[in-house]
């Protein structure tokens, strides 16, 4: 081989050890800037940011809380709680994370949900200024629960860490 064929293929490795460098600081940076957004997303310690966060989910609420409660997490989730995290983990949120933390549970009157507009229920569970977790549900005879989420607001918490 020629000094200038191993000159070359010297290049040809460097180019290629350096666009593996550049593509993996490419995918780092694009996922703090989305870790980044999701914080920006979910975190709201006002009640305005609270409202502001409902109606762009398509919630009109009542402004002010129906309620509002502190409460711990459970160490243990077990029963009903085991079932309310399931389907907080359908939506993106993980509150095994928040075992025996400190947190509020804030409910807002839903205005607009199709056929309920008397029994809708928007409830948010929020720690250390984080929305994590949360349903809509329906009170009353027939009542149910469902995610608080819209699908793109899952989509976005999903990428969340």
């Amino acid at each position: 081989m020629s000094k200038g064929s191993s000159n070359q293929g010297f290049k040809i490795i460097l180019f290629l050890v350096l666009a593996v460098i550049a593509a993996a600081a490419l995918i780092f940076f694009s996922k703090a800037k989305d870790e980044s957004e999701a914080d920006e997303m979910f975190t709201m310690p006002t009640n305005a940011l609270r409202v502001e966060f409902l109606n762009k989910q398509g919630w009109i609420v009542k402004p002010e809380p129906v309620s509002k409660e502190d409460a711990v997490i459970p160490s243990v989730f077990d029963g009903i709680y085991e079932e309310y995290a399931d389907l907080q983990k359908e939506q993106g949120f993980d509150l095994e994370r928040s075992m025996g933390k400190e947190a509020t549970i804030i409910k807002y009157q839903i205005l607009n949900y199709p056929d309920y507009p008397d029994n809708a229920v928007a409830t948010m569970i929020i720690c250390e200024d984080r929305l994590i977790g949360g349903d809509i549900s329906i009170t009353g005879e027939n009542g149910f629960t469902e995610p608080l989420l819209s699908p793109a607001a899952q989509t976005f918490l999903s990428a969340d860490p």
